[in-house]
């Protein structure tokens, strides 16, 4: 849902725990996006309401990348990853056992490249999407000497 907002960036790690969480870049760049697109809406108001609203949507767009929020927790001494995403207030969290998990995965997609968990039933849970696979290998290769889950690293193109 959320990791086309922001890269993810290892925030603590220990022996036996790793938190990923979002940079601070939605941040950075969502609140100049409100400032401005509300400054913009009252100045171009009385020109034209088309032109306010357009500004307004500017800065609905820059409280999105501020409230987005994507966290997980491997914990290995629970035996849980814990999954926290939301954005605009709206979320959603859970709790999945370790034993469930079956592979930390990087792989191309489209254009990209996706870093996965893979799940022993059910979809993939997406860790984060980049343009070059090197980011997101490095951030696989962390939660796998964590977890002790395997790392599939698959870089080649599909034709």
């Amino acid at each position: 849902m959320l990791p086309e907002l922001g890269t993810m960036k290892v925030r603590a790690r220990s022996q036996s725990r790793i938190e990923l969480g979002m940079g601070r870049a939605p941040a950075v760049v969502g609140w100049p996006l409100i400032v401005g697109g509300l400054w913009l809406a009252v100045v171009v108001a009385p020109i034209a309401a088309w032109l306010a609203v357009a500004a307004l949507a500017v800065a609905a767009l820059g409280w999105t990348m501020v409230t987005a929020r994507h966290h997980l927790v491997f914990d290995t001494d629970d035996g849980v990853l814990r999954i926290d995403r939301g954005v605009l207030g709206l979320g959603a969290r859970a709790v999945v056992p370790l034993f469930h998990l079956r592979a930390v995965a990087v792989r191309c997609r489209g254009a990209g490249f996706v870093a996965t968990i893979e799940r022993r039933n059910g979809e993939p849970i997406v860790i984060d999407t980049c343009d070059r696979a090197g980011p997101l290998y490095e951030l696989a290769r962390a939660v796998a000497d964590v977890t002790d889950l395997r790392l599939v690293y698959d870089a080649t193109r599909a034709s």
